[in-house]
């Protein structure tokens, strides 16, 4: 049966929260030597992803949520560190805009805090992502509030989710987990309707862009 609201049949709708997925598909990437570093990863096909392990769901739009990199000129290293993020940022925003993947720039990335250089290892920066997920939030619950979502496939593995998981059932829709094989989050995976793990061939395929057979 199609349910209607508004004139229009209700969506599927894949919403990802980017830097969550980008760093577990880097440790993937990195096993497989693959990457050195997460912002190695500049390209990505999520429709051959859907195509293979979202076989199952007729998937209408694809939302991936990143946070905006800021630039640190204030010092050499840094600039050159933030440089590399967002340019890294950018070509992977090229690469999936033209895969049809709705990107949506929410939060923001920062430096955190700096290790020092010790031992002939030079110094770390590290910078985290803040606000991604609220807005997620936001448009996943809106989405339902406005009836415009009849299945939300939750690819994150972020426990902060579990309040959205719990109204998204409240509201009469269907929310499914979408995880990693290594490490799926129970929590969510309990509290969803259904939970699909994603294979580490089926990450290192979408990454290559190769087109996988569907059985």
């Amino acid at each position: 049966m199609i349910e209607v609201a508004m004139g229009k049949k209700k969506k599927t709708i894949l919403y990802i929260d980017g830097e969550n997925f980008l760093f577990k598909a880097a440790d993937i990437l990195r096993a497989q030597r693959k990457i050195r570093h997460k912002s190695d990863i500049i390209n990505f096909y999520f429709s051959r992803l859907a195509q293979s392990a979202l076989a199952e769901f007729s998937v209408d739009e694809i939302r991936f949520y990143a946070a905006r990199v800021h630039l640190y000129d204030n010092d050499a290293e840094i600039e050159k560190k933030s440089r590399t993020i967002i340019e890294s940022q950018r070509r992977l925003k090229r690469c999936l805009t033209n895969d049809n993947v709705n990107f949506i720039f929410s939060g923001n990335v920062r430096l955190q805090d700096t290790v020092p250089a010790k031992k002939g290892k030079p110094a770390k920066y590290i910078f985290k992502e803040k606000g991604t997920d609220v807005q997620l939030a936001i448009d996943v619950l809106g989405a339902v509030y406005d009836s415009k979502v009849d299945t939300v496939l939750l690819l994150s593995s972020d426990s902060d989710m579990q309040p959205v998981v719990r109204e998204v059932r409240a509201r009469g829709g269907k929310i499914v987990y979408i995880g990693f094989e290594e490490a799926p989050n129970l929590g969510l995976s309990n509290r969803c309707h259904q939970t699909v793990l994603l294979r580490k061939s089926e990450i290192v395929d979408a990454w290559e862009g190769r087109q996988k057979k569907i059985v």
